[in-house]
């Protein structure tokens, strides 16, 4: 089906990325401004909320990559997506919390 050039084969997965990316940065935005404000944080956002945003990007750029991998090839893809979210979250805590890693 095309709407205005546009298919909508991977409407659902682009929105549900969009959703992802958007409650990723909300997360992470609360964070650092609790952090600013209150002097306290959550560690578990701050490790966990950019990976949600890495999976949203993820997915917007491949929509068809979407659900659960299939192939040893679609599993180690997944992995390195988790990698990198989870590489994307240590950074972000480790610029909330330096001294935490011993700064």
């Amino acid at each position: 089906m095309f709407v205005g050039g546009v298919t909508m084969r991977y409407l659902k997965a682009r929105l549900l990325a969009i959703v992802l990316i958007l409650i990723s940065a909300v997360l992470i935005s609360v964070n650092w401004y609790q952090l600013l404000n209150e002097g306290r944080y959550s560690m578990k956002l701050a490790a966990f909320g950019p990976l949600v945003g890495v999976g949203g990007l993820f997915l917007l750029l491949f929509p068809a990559k979407g659900g659960k991998p299939g192939t040893t090839r679609e599993k180690v893809i997944a992995l390195v997506v988790f990698g990198i979210g989870l590489v994307a979250g240590l950074i972000n805590w480790y610029l909330m919390d330096p001294a935490f890693f011993g700064r």
